[in-house]
């Protein structure tokens, strides 16, 4: 079978959805293949909860699936909710079925030539190859094999946590607060965005007890500024001037302006927001032992800065601690023992001051909320890449090594003609890159990038071997 080359999309969450949205209205004919274990389309880990207490840390106005569209979003959702403003924060789910509903338009909008597969399943390996023809072979649990022309690693924070285990839950996992005694505590290892959301819908749940968040530093999210709230004026342009950075004169400048933002009559989020153009470059200017210097001593501090909490959710976790419902601490896990009728008994060693006590906990449930891992070896899809040589981690770990278009850097340094890869993926590159106004963008240059040279491909055999797993044309 010969026809139009075909791209597959590993993972169909938010940054899946995004890329296949921007390569359905391009001009050129593709066969676009998107595989993802988990339908509908457009949720991911992210906007798969069903919880109204679960909304976007991003305000309405800047949640737009595409780039030269800023309020496709916010007319989108006030078409829906009567009084929805750009500055509104809304459930997640919500957003979830907005990114399925731009994949739905893009598919039955008459002026699509493009041909869109979805298969249900988990993509076991992907294999480069470069013996006929330059493609991969896309390997999927069920036994069929997908035969592609580009392949773009789309999955997101998708990737599987460590391993934990009893006791300790999975905070993703239906049944993670099933069975809770009123009496004992839960404990939460984090304080990041998921652990607030565990933290609400406990709250939502009626659980009675006190909840025990724990990190190293014991930092929450930062909350946004409150609605209504005039914002500040914009920083300086000087904010970023053009010399060579080290992890703590990068520290020491940002908060010299934070500070004269202050006196100006703003506030450090406006530095935060002004830096977001410029963090990519700032990020790869740095040598690699400083980037690891700031990852090791300030990225959480940047991170609870950046990926802030809405003001109303910071009132409800405020709340929460005055009433000694919550609890948040700062210090190490150094022992989690299972009880024999259920539960942990957790120890932690403060962190300050560091001749405290241990502190033990006697638990109805320990529940892991440190986020996805970000060791992509122990993924097996991520480990067989990096076996083949056809990809590497990158800087200082995090994620894969990218060019600046996304294309996977091999072993020996050279960019793949093949292996794509989107969104969080990029992080040790990009460093911002988590965020749906970072991966639209990508989706959008990816589009772009991956159909300009695609009229001269031809994929040899298409669908490959036969298909077991439901296979839809549509959504």
């Amino acid at each position: 079978m010969s026809g139009p080359p075909t791209i597959a999309i590993v993972g169909g969450g938010a940054s899946g959805t995004l890329a296949a949205s921007h390569l359905r209205p391009q001009p050129t004919t593709v066969r676009i293949v998107v595989a993802e274990e988990q339908f509908p389309l457009g949720r991911g880990l992210a906007y798969r909860t069903l919880r109204d207490a679960h909304i976007l840390n991003v305000p309405a106005g800047r949640m737009s699936a595409y780039p030269d569209d800023p309020d496709h979003f916010l007319g989108w959702a006030a078409a829906r909710q009567p009084g929805v403003t750009a500055a509104s924060f809304l459930p997640r789910h919500l957003y979830g079925e907005y990114l399925e509903w731009c994949l739905e338009q893009e598919t039955t909008g008459a002026r699509q030539r493009s041909v869109l597969t979805t298969i249900r399943d988990r993509v076991r390996s992907v294999t480069p190859c470069t013996d006929h023809w330059s493609g991969a072979l896309v390997h999927l649990a069920r036994g069929a094999t997908v035969q592609a022309n580009h392949v773009v690693l789309a999955v997101g924070n998708s990737v599987r946590p460590e391993p934990t285990g009893d006791p300790i839950r999975d905070p993703w996992s239906p049944d993670a607060l099933e069975s809770l005694s009123a009496r004992r505590p839960v404990v939460l290892l984090g304080t990041g965005l998921t652990a607030v959301d565990m933290v609400l819908t406990l709250e939502q749940r009626g659980f009675g007890g006190t909840v025990y968040a724990v990190s190293r530093r014991g930092l929450l999210p930062q909350p946004h500024r409150l609605a209504g709230t005039p914002p500040a004026a914009p920083p300086r342009t000087e904010t970023v001037p053009d010399k060579d950075w080290t992890a703590r004169s990068l520290v020491a400048a940002i908060r010299a302006e934070a500070k004269l933002a202050q006196a100006l009559g703003g506030d450090w989020r406006t530095v935060v927001d002004g830096l977001r153009p410029h963090t990519a470059d700032l990020w790869a200017a740095l040598p690699e032992a400083e980037r690891a210097r700031l990852a090791r001593h300030a990225l959480r501090y940047w991170d609870v800065h950046r990926h802030r909490m809405a003001a109303e959710i910071a009132a409800r976790i405020t709340a929460l601690q005055h009433r000694g419902r919550l609890v948040i601490a700062a210090g190490k896990v150094t022992a989690i023992d299972p009880r024999p009728h259920g539960g942990a008994n957790v120890t932690i060693r403060p962190r300050i001051p560091a001749s405290a006590p241990p502190v033990l906990i006697h638990a109805s449930a320990v529940i892991g909320c440190t986020g996805p891992n970000t060791r992509l070896a122990d993924d097996p899809l991520f480990a067989g890449l990096f076996q083949q040589r056809a990809a590497r981690p990158g800087p200082i770990g995090l994620g894969v090594d990218a060019d600046g278009d996304g294309r996977l850097i091999d072993t020996d340094g050279h960019p793949s003609p093949v292996l794509w890869a989107l969104g969080p993926l990029r992080r040790g590159g990009l460093l911002e890159t988590t965020a749906i106004p970072e991966i639209r963008g990508q989706a959008a240059a990816l589009a772009k990038a991956l159909t300009a040279g695609a009229a001269s491909e031809r994929c040899g055999s298409g669908m490959g071997l036969g298909v077991p797993a439901p296979v839809n044309s549509s959504l």
